[in-house]
Protein backbone atom coordinates (compact mmCIF):
# COMPACT_ATOMS: atom_id res chain seq x y z
CA UNK A 1 0.00 0.00 0.00
CA UNK A 2 2.84 2.42 0.83
CA UNK A 3 4.16 1.86 -2.69
CA UNK A 4 0.81 2.83 -4.24
CA UNK A 5 0.05 5.91 -2.12
CA UNK A 6 2.55 8.27 -3.81
CA UNK A 7 1.09 7.38 -7.20
CA UNK A 8 -2.44 7.94 -5.90
CA UNK A 9 -1.34 11.37 -4.71
CA UNK A 10 0.17 12.07 -8.11
CA UNK A 11 -3.05 10.99 -9.85
CA UNK A 12 -5.01 13.22 -7.49
CA UNK A 13 -2.79 16.16 -8.44
CA UNK A 14 -3.55 15.52 -12.13
CA UNK A 15 -7.28 15.46 -11.38
CA UNK A 16 -6.97 18.62 -9.31
CA UNK A 17 -5.17 20.34 -12.19
CA UNK A 18 -8.00 19.44 -14.56
CA UNK A 19 -10.50 20.73 -12.03
CA UNK A 20 -8.53 23.94 -11.69
CA UNK A 21 -8.73 24.55 -15.43
CA UNK A 22 -12.51 24.02 -15.34
CA UNK A 23 -13.09 26.26 -12.31
CA UNK A 24 -10.89 29.05 -13.59
CA UNK A 25 -11.68 28.64 -17.26
CA UNK A 26 -12.81 32.26 -17.52
CA UNK A 27 -9.32 33.44 -16.55
CA UNK A 28 -7.91 31.67 -19.59
CA UNK A 29 -9.86 34.04 -21.83
CA UNK A 30 -7.35 36.78 -21.03
CA UNK A 31 -4.78 34.86 -23.09
CA UNK A 32 -6.85 35.40 -26.23
CA UNK A 33 -5.66 39.01 -26.35
CA UNK A 34 -1.99 37.97 -26.31
CA UNK A 35 0.18 36.57 -29.04
CA UNK A 36 1.75 33.16 -28.32
CA UNK A 37 5.20 34.69 -27.93
CA UNK A 38 4.07 37.04 -25.13
CA UNK A 39 2.25 34.21 -23.38
CA UNK A 40 5.30 31.92 -23.50
CA UNK A 41 7.52 34.75 -22.25
CA UNK A 42 5.26 35.43 -19.28
CA UNK A 43 5.02 31.73 -18.39
CA UNK A 44 8.82 31.45 -18.56
CA UNK A 45 9.19 34.54 -16.35
CA UNK A 46 6.72 33.03 -13.87
CA UNK A 47 8.77 29.82 -13.73
CA UNK A 48 11.95 31.82 -13.07
CA UNK A 49 10.09 33.77 -10.38
CA UNK A 50 9.20 30.51 -8.59
CA UNK A 51 12.85 29.43 -8.61
CA UNK A 52 14.02 32.80 -7.27
CA UNK A 53 11.38 32.80 -4.53
CA UNK A 54 12.44 29.29 -3.60
CA UNK A 55 16.08 30.37 -3.41
CA UNK A 56 15.30 33.24 -1.06
CA UNK A 57 13.31 30.97 1.27
CA UNK A 58 16.05 28.33 1.07
CA UNK A 59 18.65 30.74 2.49
CA UNK A 60 16.43 31.49 5.50
CA UNK A 61 15.47 27.84 6.00
CA UNK A 62 19.05 26.56 6.04
CA UNK A 63 20.08 29.33 8.43
CA UNK A 64 17.26 28.85 10.95
CA UNK A 65 16.98 25.05 10.68
CA UNK A 66 20.75 24.66 11.05
CA UNK A 67 20.45 21.61 8.78
CA UNK A 68 21.72 21.06 5.27
CA UNK A 69 18.80 20.89 2.85
CA UNK A 70 19.77 20.69 -0.81
CA UNK A 71 18.51 23.43 -3.11
CA UNK A 72 17.01 20.94 -5.56
CA UNK A 73 15.14 19.07 -2.83
CA UNK A 74 13.82 22.30 -1.35
CA UNK A 75 12.77 23.60 -4.79
CA UNK A 76 10.69 20.46 -5.24
CA UNK A 77 9.01 20.91 -1.84
CA UNK A 78 8.49 24.61 -2.46
CA UNK A 79 6.82 24.15 -5.85
CA UNK A 80 4.57 21.27 -4.78
CA UNK A 81 3.65 23.19 -1.62
CA UNK A 82 2.69 26.25 -3.66
CA UNK A 83 0.64 23.98 -5.92
CA UNK A 84 -1.27 22.56 -2.94
CA UNK A 85 -1.92 26.07 -1.63
CA UNK A 86 -3.96 26.71 -4.78
CA UNK A 87 -6.66 24.39 -3.45
CA UNK A 88 -6.50 24.82 0.32
CA UNK A 89 -4.81 27.71 2.16
CA UNK A 90 -1.74 26.54 4.11
CA UNK A 91 -2.03 22.93 2.86
CA UNK A 92 1.28 23.31 1.04
CA UNK A 93 2.98 24.68 4.14
CA UNK A 94 1.84 21.69 6.18
CA UNK A 95 3.17 19.42 3.43
CA UNK A 96 6.56 21.17 3.49
CA UNK A 97 6.80 20.93 7.26
CA UNK A 98 6.00 17.20 7.26
CA UNK A 99 8.38 16.39 4.41
CA UNK A 100 11.23 18.44 5.90
CA UNK A 101 10.78 16.59 9.18
CA UNK A 102 10.64 13.18 7.47
CA UNK A 103 13.47 13.67 4.97
CA UNK A 104 15.83 16.09 6.70
CA UNK A 105 14.88 15.94 10.41
CA UNK A 106 14.00 19.64 10.44
CA UNK A 107 11.91 20.29 13.55
CA UNK A 108 8.45 21.77 13.19
CA UNK A 109 9.38 24.72 15.39
CA UNK A 110 12.41 25.48 13.24
CA UNK A 111 10.33 25.33 10.07
CA UNK A 112 7.67 27.53 11.66
CA UNK A 113 10.34 30.10 12.51
CA UNK A 114 11.61 30.05 8.92
CA UNK A 115 8.04 30.14 7.59
CA UNK A 116 7.34 33.34 9.53
CA UNK A 117 10.79 34.86 9.15
CA UNK A 118 11.23 34.44 5.38
CA UNK A 119 8.14 36.37 4.23
CA UNK A 120 8.63 38.99 6.93
CA UNK A 121 12.19 39.72 5.84
CA UNK A 122 11.12 39.61 2.18
CA UNK A 123 8.30 42.09 2.70
CA UNK A 124 10.49 44.52 4.65
CA UNK A 125 13.21 44.42 2.00
CA UNK A 126 10.72 44.71 -0.87
CA UNK A 127 9.06 47.73 0.73
CA UNK A 128 12.48 49.33 1.22
CA UNK A 129 13.58 48.55 -2.35
CA UNK A 130 10.26 49.74 -3.73
CA UNK A 131 10.44 53.03 -1.82
CA UNK A 132 14.03 53.63 -2.97
CA UNK A 133 13.32 52.85 -6.63
CA UNK A 134 10.18 54.98 -6.80
CA UNK A 135 11.86 57.88 -4.98
CA UNK A 136 14.76 57.83 -7.45
CA UNK A 137 12.95 57.09 -10.71
CA UNK A 138 9.42 58.45 -10.35
CA UNK A 139 9.11 60.51 -7.12
CA UNK A 140 5.92 62.19 -8.34
CA UNK A 141 4.02 58.87 -8.38
CA UNK A 142 0.87 59.04 -6.25
CA UNK A 143 -1.73 56.58 -4.94
CA UNK A 144 -4.96 58.35 -4.14
CA UNK A 145 -3.06 61.61 -3.67
CA UNK A 146 -0.45 60.07 -1.37
CA UNK A 147 3.21 59.74 -2.30
CA UNK A 148 3.83 56.15 -3.43
CA UNK A 149 7.44 56.25 -2.20
CA UNK A 150 6.26 57.56 1.18
CA UNK A 151 3.60 54.87 1.49
CA UNK A 152 6.13 52.13 0.72
CA UNK A 153 8.61 53.56 3.24
CA UNK A 154 5.87 53.74 5.90
CA UNK A 155 4.89 50.14 5.13
CA UNK A 156 8.54 49.08 5.53
CA UNK A 157 8.75 50.68 8.99
CA UNK A 158 5.40 49.22 10.09
CA UNK A 159 6.27 45.72 8.84
CA UNK A 160 9.70 45.78 10.48
CA UNK A 161 8.22 46.93 13.81
CA UNK A 162 5.20 44.58 13.86
CA UNK A 163 6.82 41.45 15.40
CA UNK A 164 8.87 43.52 17.82
CA UNK A 165 5.73 45.32 18.99
CA UNK A 166 3.84 42.03 19.28
CA UNK A 167 6.67 40.55 21.37
CA UNK A 168 6.41 43.53 23.74
CA UNK A 169 2.62 43.40 24.05
CA UNK A 170 2.08 39.65 24.42
CA UNK A 171 3.61 39.46 27.95
CA UNK A 172 0.84 41.81 29.10
CA UNK A 173 -1.74 39.15 28.30
CA UNK A 174 -2.49 36.73 31.19
CA UNK A 175 -0.47 33.53 30.77
CA UNK A 176 -3.42 31.38 31.79
CA UNK A 177 -4.35 31.40 28.11
CA UNK A 178 -2.14 28.55 26.94
CA UNK A 179 -2.33 29.43 23.26
CA UNK A 180 -1.16 33.00 23.92
CA UNK A 181 1.68 31.76 26.12
CA UNK A 182 2.80 29.42 23.33
CA UNK A 183 2.45 32.20 20.77
CA UNK A 184 4.60 34.51 22.88
CA UNK A 185 7.31 31.87 23.17
CA UNK A 186 7.38 31.27 19.43
CA UNK A 187 7.32 34.96 18.59
CA UNK A 188 10.07 35.74 21.08
CA UNK A 189 12.16 32.94 19.57
CA UNK A 190 11.58 34.28 16.06
CA UNK A 191 12.59 37.80 17.07
CA UNK A 192 15.70 36.50 18.86
CA UNK A 193 16.71 34.37 15.88
CA UNK A 194 16.10 37.25 13.49
CA UNK A 195 18.15 39.70 15.54
CA UNK A 196 20.89 37.11 15.88
CA UNK A 197 20.94 36.51 12.13
CA UNK A 198 21.52 40.22 11.52
CA UNK A 199 25.04 39.73 12.88
CA UNK A 200 25.83 37.23 10.10
CA UNK A 201 26.99 39.42 7.21
CA UNK A 202 27.20 36.51 4.77
CA UNK A 203 23.63 35.46 5.50
CA UNK A 204 22.35 39.02 5.11
CA UNK A 205 24.11 39.44 1.78
CA UNK A 206 22.60 36.20 0.47
CA UNK A 207 19.08 37.20 1.54
CA UNK A 208 19.46 40.69 0.04
CA UNK A 209 20.86 39.25 -3.21
CA UNK A 210 17.95 36.82 -3.65
CA UNK A 211 15.41 39.50 -2.69
CA UNK A 212 16.93 41.95 -5.15
CA UNK A 213 16.86 39.31 -7.88
CA UNK A 214 13.19 38.59 -7.18
CA UNK A 215 12.37 42.30 -7.08
CA UNK A 216 13.98 43.05 -10.44
CA UNK A 217 12.71 39.91 -12.16
CA UNK A 218 9.09 40.15 -10.94
CA UNK A 219 8.83 43.90 -11.57
CA UNK A 220 9.99 43.28 -15.15
CA UNK A 221 7.46 40.44 -15.42
CA UNK A 222 4.58 42.68 -14.38
CA UNK A 223 5.73 45.42 -16.72
CA UNK A 224 5.77 42.91 -19.59
CA UNK A 225 2.25 41.85 -18.61
CA UNK A 226 0.96 45.42 -18.77
CA UNK A 227 2.66 46.03 -22.11
CA UNK A 228 1.34 42.77 -23.54
CA UNK A 229 -2.20 43.93 -22.72
CA UNK A 230 -1.60 47.31 -24.32
CA UNK A 231 -1.30 49.30 -21.09
CA UNK A 232 1.46 51.88 -20.90
CA UNK A 233 2.76 51.93 -17.33
CA UNK A 234 5.86 53.28 -15.68
CA UNK A 235 8.35 51.61 -13.40
CA UNK A 236 6.65 52.97 -10.27
CA UNK A 237 3.34 51.34 -11.18
CA UNK A 238 5.03 48.00 -11.90
CA UNK A 239 6.81 48.19 -8.52
CA UNK A 240 3.53 48.96 -6.74
CA UNK A 241 1.77 46.00 -8.31
CA UNK A 242 4.70 43.71 -7.49
CA UNK A 243 4.64 44.70 -3.81
CA UNK A 244 0.90 44.06 -3.76
CA UNK A 245 1.46 40.70 -5.44
CA UNK A 246 3.94 39.82 -2.68
CA UNK A 247 1.36 40.62 -0.02
CA UNK A 248 -1.21 38.49 -1.83
CA UNK A 249 1.30 35.63 -1.99
CA UNK A 250 2.21 35.70 1.70
CA UNK A 251 -1.26 36.48 3.10
CA UNK A 252 -3.62 33.99 1.41
CA UNK A 253 -7.23 34.59 2.51
CA UNK A 254 -8.80 32.25 -0.06
CA UNK A 255 -7.34 29.34 -2.08
CA UNK A 256 -4.84 31.05 -4.37
CA UNK A 257 -6.32 34.36 -3.08
CA UNK A 258 -8.91 34.01 -5.81
CA UNK A 259 -11.04 37.16 -5.85
CA UNK A 260 -8.98 38.92 -3.18
CA UNK A 261 -6.04 39.55 -5.50
CA UNK A 262 -8.33 40.82 -8.27
CA UNK A 263 -10.05 43.24 -5.88
CA UNK A 264 -6.71 44.51 -4.56
CA UNK A 265 -5.29 45.00 -8.05
CA UNK A 266 -8.44 46.85 -9.14
CA UNK A 267 -8.31 49.19 -6.12
CA UNK A 268 -4.61 49.88 -6.68
CA UNK A 269 -5.24 50.62 -10.37
CA UNK A 270 -7.86 53.20 -9.41
CA UNK A 271 -5.50 54.71 -6.84
CA UNK A 272 -2.84 55.06 -9.55
CA UNK A 273 -5.29 56.83 -11.84
CA UNK A 274 -6.21 53.94 -14.13
CA UNK A 275 -9.45 52.02 -14.59
CA UNK A 276 -10.21 49.24 -12.11
CA UNK A 277 -10.67 46.80 -14.99
CA UNK A 278 -7.00 47.27 -15.96
CA UNK A 279 -5.89 45.99 -12.57
CA UNK A 280 -8.34 43.09 -12.67
CA UNK A 281 -7.20 42.03 -16.15
CA UNK A 282 -3.52 42.20 -15.18
CA UNK A 283 -4.29 40.17 -12.06
CA UNK A 284 -6.00 37.53 -14.19
CA UNK A 285 -3.03 37.48 -16.55
CA UNK A 286 -0.55 37.11 -13.70
CA UNK A 287 -2.70 34.41 -12.12
CA UNK A 288 -3.23 32.27 -15.21
CA UNK A 289 0.39 32.41 -16.41
CA UNK A 290 1.52 31.72 -12.84
CA UNK A 291 -0.74 28.68 -12.59
CA UNK A 292 0.47 27.36 -15.95
CA UNK A 293 4.11 27.72 -14.85
CA UNK A 294 3.33 26.18 -11.47
CA UNK A 295 1.56 23.17 -12.96
CA UNK A 296 4.35 22.73 -15.51
CA UNK A 297 6.87 22.47 -12.65
CA UNK A 298 4.73 20.76 -10.00
CA UNK A 299 3.55 17.79 -12.02
CA UNK A 300 7.04 16.59 -13.03
CA UNK A 301 8.28 17.16 -9.47
CA UNK A 302 5.29 15.25 -8.10
CA UNK A 303 5.87 12.39 -10.52
CA UNK A 304 9.56 12.18 -9.67
CA UNK A 305 8.78 12.18 -5.97
CA UNK A 306 6.22 9.43 -6.41
CA UNK A 307 8.72 7.35 -8.38
CA UNK A 308 11.44 7.84 -5.76
CA UNK A 309 9.08 7.02 -2.89
CA UNK A 310 7.80 3.86 -4.58
CA UNK A 311 11.34 2.64 -5.22
CA UNK A 312 12.43 3.43 -1.69
CA UNK A 313 9.78 1.14 -0.16
CA UNK A 314 11.11 -2.16 -1.59
CA UNK A 315 14.69 -1.07 -0.87
CA UNK A 316 13.80 -0.45 2.75
CA UNK A 317 11.96 -3.77 2.93
CA UNK A 318 14.96 -5.63 1.56
CA UNK A 319 17.24 -4.17 4.19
Amino acid sequence: MRRVLPWLAFAASLAATAGLVVVRGEDLAVLDSLDPGATLLLVALQAVYLVVQSGRFHVVLVKLADTRVGFGAWLQLFVIGRFLNLFLPQAGNVYRAVELKRRFAVGYTRFAAAFVNAPWVAMVLNFVLGAAVVALVQPEARVGGWSLAGLLALAAVATAAAPLLAALLLPLVPRRFRLLAWLHGRLAEMVAVTLGSLRDAGYLLRVIAWTLAAFVQATAMLWVGFVALGSDVGLAEAVAFYVLLQLATYLPLTPGNLGVQELAFGVLAVGLGSAAVDGVVVSALVRVTGVIALVALALPFGGVQALMASRAVPAASAS
